[in-house]
């Protein structure tokens, strides 16, 4: 397996001018999922932050929380290799706008999709595990990421279990 360095409980990168993601690296971060807390890891393909070119292989787990958030002056993109998850469009008051529900290729479901503008969004992944290529501009910095005043923070488990429960019912399983 390719050497990688973890540099936080659910951040790794390879630091590689040549990298491969094969199914025992996925294996891998499926493993490191499950010793999360927020039930999340990523593999990043670039080198620091700084990146102009942020590139990531990330793995969430069923019931990982992403509360809603926008990046101005950012675009994203997702591709699906292997699992379900729903992606989740907001108006500025919390209104669902949009829900683009994802899976790997010959799903039936859309597998890749871009997102352009800034507008808040979240992801609800849908199967045990879901891994997907994201791909965005950086540098990244957190400050810069607004988080929804109107969804809960991550550290109010029960009430972001309750959001999501609502979002499903009432957007996706319909």
């Amino acid at each position: 397996m390719m050497k990688m360095e973890q540099v936080s409980k659910e951040a790794f990168y390879t630091r590689q001018s040549i990298t491969e993601v094969n199914d025992s690296t996925v294996d891998f971060l499926r493993g490191k999922v499950d010793e999360s807390p927020r039930k999340r890891v990523r593999l990043c393909l670039h080198d620091d932050v700084e990146n102009p070119l942020h590139e990531m292989a990330i793995v969430l787990g069923r019931g990982s929380y992403i509360r809603p958030h926008k990046h101005e002056g950012k675009t994203e993109s997702f591709h699906i290799i292997e699992g379900r998850l729903s992606v989740v469009f907001f108006d500025d008051q919390g209104r669902v706008e949009k829900v683009i529900r994802m899976g790997p290729c010959n799903s039936g479901l859309t597998f890749f999709y871009r997102l352009a503008t800034s507008c808040f969004h979240s992801v609800i992944p849908e199967s045990e595990y879901v891994i997907f290529h994201e791909t965005t501009n950086g540098p990244f910095n957190p400050e810069e990421t607004e988080y929804a005043k109107w969804a809960p923070p991550e550290t109010a488990e029960e009430k972001a279990f309750e959001y999501v429960e609502v979002l499903l019912a009432n957007h996706i399983r319909k």
